[in-house]
C-alpha cells in the first residue's frame, strides 16, 4: 500500500508518541523529500500505523475528536479505507 498524506497528517505523525523506528525514518524521509508525501506500507506496518493513530487521538467530553487530533483521525480512516 502507498498512501499520499497531507502536510497536516505528516505534522501529526511528527508529534505522535511511541512511533516505531521504521515510521520515524519514513517521516524524516518524507519531510526531507517534500510534497507529495507518499508513505509506503506493508500489511504489518499498516496495522501498526492505524493502531498508533488510534492511541494518539484524543476526544472532547462529548465524544468528538479534538481539532488538534483531526489529522490523525483522517490518517487512520485513510489506512482503513485502503487496507
Amino acid at each position: 500500500m502507498r498512501l499520499t498524506i497531507t502536510e497536516e497528517m505528516l505534522a501529526a505523525l511528527e508529534r505522535a508518541s511511541d512511533k516505531p523506528d521504521w515510521l520515524i525514518a519514513q517521516v524524516a524521509r518524507m519531510r526531507a523529500g517534500g510534497s507529495p508525501y507518499v508513505l509506503p506500507l506493508g500489511p504489518e506496518q499498516s496495522t501498526a500505523l492505524e493502531e498508533l493513530c488510534a492511541m494518539n487521538i484524543r476526544f472532547t467530553p462529548d465524544g468528538k475528536v479534538k481539532p488538534e487530533h483531526a489529522a490523525l483521525d483522517a490518517l487512520s480512516t485513510l489506512v482503513l479505507e485502503n487496507y
